[in-house]
């Protein structure tokens, strides 16, 4: 299955000590939600027109609501400026559906969407909605590992504006040239979406310029980590958590000896221990086929809590392997075992705060806070 990363840079119109572009995304396992909004104006009350318009479509799209239905209670929270005739705020989301391989993308008075394979732009059909008396548009797409869209506020196109090198500003003709070039170029997303809000940063100099947002979604694979993390409550339902385990997508950690034992057992394969990378703070680490490896249990995830919080960075093989698979992982799946061991347990503390359950739920939080997917199952 594929995901998208959502790279975006922003700068504040000069004198001004906030930026009137927002962008909002949600990520969730088989969907990605991105909204990004340009507010009339500049400083505190564009910031609050456009964080409203993206964080009210984000949310609605999300939840699976129609662009109709998102439109018209945009359109009726951000009436019509009564001056100039134009709206409080302009609007581009995208809704990636990687369950059934679309990407929907809605565009109200945005300046620059464009969406590349390789180096070369695609130029989607486009639908035009009439939805209380404005033109919507929407186009659809099916995403493609390496394909990128790129979208930016007005800030970018009309970088310069007023300036001998660009009366009329940057123009979107010469956004589309300079992503081609940097993609041929093999320039990253990241470096790229920099690279632009740099660029209006500079053709700006001389003048007032505007707020400017650029994103790009990148397409690719989905990174998938699963963590058996202790032995099931029930020992009769040892073998089928873990086939199941072993049947999901992605990579595949096993934490804890007894653990271990009972992957011996129900796959009748031998855990090989490879002594070289015992140390003096961990044991060594173990292997298996279709496993990815095997770790000790508590001390080695205490290792992975400590260095997730910046507590330490000692860690020993096992727990720097975990956390480089956490770092890189899209989405994160602990299977929980329930059965406790006497060892790791206070006789004053209940069985729901178990270190190893206090562990497991503290490394989901900050991997949460990371913008990870996470999911916990106990067994």
């Amino acid at each position: 299955m594929l995901t998208c990363d959502v790279f975006f840079a922003s700068k504040n119109k000069k004198g001004e000590e906030v930026c009137g572009d927002s962008i909002r995304v949600k990520k969730e396992s088989e969907k990605v939600v991105v909204s990004i909004s340009d507010g009339l104006g500049s400083g505190i009350k564009a910031s609050i027109l456009s964080t409203l318009t993206s964080t009210i479509a984000t949310t609605m799209l999300a939840n699976g609501l129609t662009v109709t239905d998102v439109f018209r209670t945009i359109l009726a929270t951000l009436p019509v400026c009564r001056v100039r005739r134009i709206s409080y705020s302009n609007l581009c989301s995208v809704v990636c559906d990687f369950k059934n391989e679309i990407c929907t993308v809605v565009e109200y008075e945005f300046p620059v969407v464009m969406l590349f394979r390789e180096n070369r732009r695609i130029h989607p059909e486009k639908k035009s909605l009439d939805i209380e008396g404005r033109r919507v548009s929407i186009w659809e797409f099916h995403p493609e590992k390496g394909m990128m869209l790129f979208l930016a506020t007005d800030g970018l196109s009309q970088a310069g504006m007023g300036t001998e090198l660009f009366p009329l500003g940057f123009g979107v003709e010469n956004i589309e040239s300079e992503i081609k070039h940097l993609l041929r170029n093999h320039v990253s997303p990241a470096d790229i979406v920099r690279h632009f809000v740099r660029l209006a940063e500079k053709l700006d100099r001389d003048v007032k310029g505007d707020d400017t947002l650029v994103a790009c979604l990148n397409f690719r694979e989905k990174r998938i980590l699963n963590l058996f993390v202790g032995p099931p409550e029930r020992k009769e339902k040892d073998e089928e958590y873990v086939k199941k385990f072993l049947s999901l997508p992605g990579k595949k950690i096993v934490c804890g000896g007894t653990t271990g034992q009972i992957f011996e057992r129900v796959t009748g394969k031998k855990v090989e221990i490879d002594l070289y990378t015992f140390s003096e703070n961990s044991p060594p680490v173990g292997y298996m086929e279709g496993i990815d490896l095997l770790t000790e249990g508590i001390v080695t995830l205490t290792q992975v809590f400590r260095y997730l919080e910046g507590q330490s960075e000692e860690m020993g093989y096992g727990a720097k392997f975990i956390v480089e698979n956490l770092l890189e992982a899209d989405e994160i799946n602990f299977f929980v075992g329930r059965a406790i061991n006497p060892a790791h347990q206070n006789p004053l503390f209940s069985h729901d705060i178990s270190l190893k359950f206090r562990l497991v739920k503290d490394i989901a939080h900050i991997l949460q806070e990371m913008g990870k997917i996470v999911n916990v199952q106990y067994c």
